[in-house]
């Protein structure tokens, strides 16, 4: 088992034990995504490796994570789980936007 992997599911379990919320934990894992993916872009087109090579620790994204492991068939239940988590997401976010007044 990656350490990514843990300190992900360590940390999600944290979210579920202090907030007991199914919203908190889809946010915290766009978050994670989120930031994931900046940090991936910022070292890819603005950072030189060999100045900043502590950043090659961060993984690219939470399916990269998923996916370091060789798992067949429980990747893809892993994955569509991922994207489920994206789809109520973008439910979260419209259902926000259209309730809040311009």
């Amino acid at each position: 088992m990656s350490v990514q992997l843990i300190i992900l599911v360590i940390a999600l379990v944290a979210v579920i034990f202090f907030f007991k919320n199914f919203n908190a934990c889809v946010y915290f894992i766009v978050i994670v995504d989120i930031f994931l993916r900046l940090v991936t872009y910022i070292k890819i087109n603005y950072l030189r490796t060999d100045a900043f090579s502590f950043l090659n620790v961060f993984p690219a994204d939470i399916p990269t994570i998923l996916r370091s492991f060789d798992l067949g068939f429980f990747n893809e239940i892993l994955t569509v789980i991922y994207l489920i988590i994206y789809i109520v997401f973008e439910a979260l976010i419209i259902s926000h936007f259209v309730k809040k007044k311009f």
